[in-house]
């Protein structure tokens, strides 16, 4: 079997299990995860009775990795809870308000800013889902314009295919609706997104993992930044409020790995599904996955999957096994 064909293999998962950004010792952890399905029920029910706003992002003329702010390759959904979120994208910008949702497609990059309104501080839930795991955060406003993780669970769970296929097939619109039902059926693939996510939150046999809380939030934050050319262990650990040395111990001790090996294996990782998506050039693949230079993305390519990147887009794309 080639590495192209092993990379694309879905590895076995456990049925379920948590990774709480706040212990589940932390004496306020249960009233977060009360407040976070408190706020899915509210949004499932908004979705259900046709009261749930959908915002969409502007339409743009092409896909670009450059400017500022973040992308992945799933799709995620915001729903605003208090407060709002600007969302600035290459071409535009939208506001969420309270009781609206929005869903981000795929690849699209953006940046969030978010405030609250009166008395009312800002807060969202942000759900996200990939073939393998399906995350939920609530998050807060931990300085002026910048939101944070304030509550992280994390499932990993062959429902989460699922989940990531309904909320991909309402990110992506018809190119025509001639009968106005587009919006409808966006509402129910999000409806149906949302059911299966309250499910998997309160299912019966999931199990709370002994991972430090630092490294659920640790892990939101990579994803969120993966495609940043100056990400750091010092900068995470600068974010997360500990020093780089403790972080980088931390995380060895809790996973057996180094955090930056495992930081260049989720670059490449992103990088592989892009050859294998997408016809961009090289070099704004190496750009998207954090890479400054386009040698430096080669080789480091080479070296994990034993193929240049040009040539494993070839077999990807031609489905080599």
């Amino acid at each position: 079997m080639s590495k192209v064909a092993k990379f694309f293999e879905t590895p076995a998962l456990p049925d379920c299990s948590c990774v709480a950004a706040i212990s589940p010792d932390d004496p306020t952890a249960p009233a977060h995860a009360q407040q976070m399905r408190a706020v899915l029920n509210d949004f499932i029910h908004r979705a259900a009775d046709g009261r749930l706003r959908l915002v969409s992002p502007p339409a743009q003329s092409g896909w670009t990795t450059r400017g500022a702010g973040h992308l992945h390759l799933n799709p995620e959904l915001f729903l605003q809870v208090q407060g709002h979120t600007t969302f600035r994208f290459p071409e535009g910008e939208v506001t969420l308000r309270a009781g609206e949702a929005l869903l981000m497609p795929p690849k699209l990059l953006h940046d969030e800013w978010v405030a609250g309104d009166g008395a009312q501080a800002f807060s969202n839930l942000v759900i996200y889902a990939d073939h393998q795991a399906l995350s939920c955060h609530l998050a807060h406003e931990d300085r002026p314009g910048h939101p944070a993780n304030l509550y992280l669970e994390v499932y990993p769970h062959v429902e989460a295919a699922r989940i990531e296929g309904w909320l991909g097939d309402a990110a992506k619109p018809p190119a025509q609706d001639a009968h106005g039902l587009w919006e409808v059926q966006q509402r129910a693939l999000v409806l149906t997104a949302l059911s299966a996510v309250s499910r998997l939150l309160d299912a019966p046999q999931k199990t709370v993992s002994s991972e430090p809380a630092l490294l659920g939030q640790l892990r939101v934050l990579v994803q969120n930044r993966l495609g940043e050319v100056d990400l750091t262990v010092a900068s995470l650990a600068d974010e997360l409020g500990c020093t780089a040395d403790y972080l980088s111990h931390l995380y060895s001790r809790s996973t057996g790995e180094h955090l930056w090996q495992v930081v260049l294996r989720q670059r490449l990782a992103r990088a592989a599904r892009l050859l294998a998506e997408d016809g961009s050039a090289i070099k704004e693949v190496a750009w998207c996955c954090g890479f400054a230079s386009a040698s430096y993305f080669i080789r480091s390519f080479k070296q994990q999957f034993g193929l240049t990147p040009k040539v494993f887009r070839a077999q990807a794309q031609a489905g080599v096994s």
